[in-house]
């Protein structure tokens, strides 16, 4: 009764006020490794993407790892998509003090990361953040990309893009390596305008101090990425190049390794995510 509840709080001290609620933070889910026969694996995917991106970049390697949707022109668009355990510090060129400022992706609770508190798009450099339904955080960074609608097509860029590894489709088969190679950096490159092909691949191998790279693209790139003389072949409508810049250390010659490439041909339909044979 309603007496019976003052009689009791005459004699029992005030509870202690109750504390403050914890939000429960979310578990790390273990994340399927990436498959071993494929240098180049991606941890994140693009799903939908505005008609300025005319190819999509992947990054895996010392450098690391990376998914770039790309566009042409002087200044192409530039969409960096990339997933870490727990939310990355704010960003090293962001002028000024951070700021936050909510965004709904999905059906999770994200934010925009800006200098400029009444601009979520940071004047055109924008971050975009949000947790991944496994635990971790995404990072969306978008900038030379101008459209009247701009901050809602990124948050429906990130609303599309999906978080696994992956092995990307590459062009070629790789008979096998020597054990005592590992890798260093592997990159895929879409921008005609500067390498004078649409598309390169580059996997580099680092080998008992040696440096091996592998170059494939349609005939006609520019330079050669990494050391040593390259040796070449051109089939399928592709051309391969290996460089070993101290083939003796490596254990294993520029020519000897070009020849355990077979080239898959230009239809990218026809690329392999199986790439290294044992």
């Amino acid at each position: 009764t309603a007496g019976g509840l003052t009689a009791v709080s005459l004699f029992r001290a005030d509870p202690a006020p109750a504390p403050p609620a914890v939000q429960p933070q979310p578990q790390l889910q273990p994340v399927a490794p990436g498959p071993t026969d494929n240098p180049l694996v991606a941890k994140s995917s693009f799903g939908w993407l505005p008609e300025e991106v005319t190819g999509v970049e992947y990054a895996a390697g010392g450098h690391g790892d990376t998914t770039l949707a790309i566009g042409r022109g002087e200044l192409p668009p530039m969409l960096w998509l990339s997933v870490s355990d727990r939310e990355p510090p704010a960003p090293r060129d962001l002028s000024g003090e951070p700021k936050s400022i909510p965004q709904r992706v999905g059906d999770r609770d994200g934010h925009w990361v800006t200098a400029d508190a009444n601009d979520p798009l940071n004047h055109g450099d924008s971050y975009l953040r949000w947790p991944t339904a496994d635990g971790r955080w995404a990072q969306l960074h978008a900038y030379y990309l101008a459209r009247p609608d701009l901050q809602q097509v990124l948050v429906r860029v990130a609303e599309g893009a999906t978080f696994a590894n992956r092995g990307v489709p590459l062009p070629l088969r790789i008979a096998s390596l020597p054990p005592s190679f590992h890798l260093s950096d592997a990159y895929t490159s879409r921008r005609p305008d500067q390498d004078g092909v649409p598309w390169k691949l580059v996997l580099q191998y680092s080998a008992n101090g040696a440096l091996a790279t592998i170059n494939v693209a349609p005939p006609g790139a520019g330079r050669k990425d990494g050391l040593g003389v390259p040796r070449c072949v051109k089939k399928n409508g592709l051309e391969a190049c290996v460089g070993i810049d101290k083939e003796k250390a490596a254990g294993i010659t520029a020519q000897e390794l070009l020849s355990r490439i077979t080239l898959l041909g230009t239809d990218e339909s026809k690329w392999t995510a199986h790439v290294l044979s044992p």
